[in-house]
């Protein structure tokens, strides 16, 4: 189901998605540190929520999905707009279903106990109409990590065409109809500003495309370290909202 943002399927970004989930992001969403920690986040969030779908907006190659099915009590589905990253999902997580959808102009023809949108909207042109629309295909939450703070070089060659603030997103939230619940950060101080800057500096930018046992020993080694940073701060930008009332 369409809704009106007139002129936008000529307003798309010029990151071919398909091309980054074959070449970059595909093993970096399994291995990679933040990764890690925002699916353990999302789990908790979930079990916390008296819920029992959930609708992936962004849903890349399925690895939050995957979490929660093995959870074993919900009814999952995931969109994206990336053919690519939809294969890759499919194989990952049978039991759900995926639909190829761009939340900046479609929506579902149904809604969901529970959306969720991580790390996505940063890359979207038209983010307002990405919130509407994952409010009107929620039943109840919507829940939306980003990222705030300066922005890096290298979340350019990605796609990235902002950083939030909580004000903004705040505000965007709640001109959707939402009523904020819950707003925190995460990652401070070893993921930001530490390695988000260090990062920068290493030949070729971050770690990216397939990771082997070196890479796979160094995500470990950071995955324990970020478990030493402070609670609610950081550039990791999450908000949990309900329907208004």
């Amino acid at each position: 189901m369409a809704f009106g943002l007139p002129g936008l399927r000529t307003i798309m970004m010029h990151t071919n998605y398909d091309d980054l989930w074959k070449t970059k992001w595909g093993d970096m969403q399994q291995f990679g540190p933040v990764h890690r920690h925002l699916r353990e986040s999302l789990v908790r969030l979930v079990r916390s929520l008296d819920i029992r779908t959930v609708l992936d907006v962004g849903c890349g190659s399925g690895e939050n999905l995957r979490a929660l099915a093995a959870l074993g009590s919900y009814e999952l589905a995931g969109v994206d707009i990336s053919e690519e990253a939809l294969l890759q999902a499919r194989q990952l997580v049978p039991g759900a279903r995926f639909v190829r959808l761009d939340v900046q102009r479609e929506v579902l023809p149904e809604t969901f106990d529970l959306v969720t949108s991580i790390q996505v909207i940063e890359h979207l042109l038209a983010d307002t109409e990405a919130i509407r629309g994952m409010a009107r295909m929620a039943r109840s939450h919507v829940f939306i990590s980003t990222i705030q703070g300066r922005m890096r070089s290298s979340e350019k060659e990605i796609g990235h065409v902002r950083n939030y603030s909580v004000s903004e997103l705040v505000q965007k939230v709640e001109a959707a109809g939402l009523k904020t619940l819950r707003v925190w950060g995460w990652g401070f101080p070893f993921y930001s500003p530490l390695y988000r800057t260090f990062s920068e500096w290493w030949p070729g930018g971050p770690p990216a495309g397939a990771v082997g046992p070196a890479k796979q020993f160094a995500a470990v080694c950071l995955y324990q370290l970020y478990r030493l940073n402070w609670p609610g701060r950081g550039d990791v930008l999450n908000i949990l909202a309900s329907k208004a009332s």
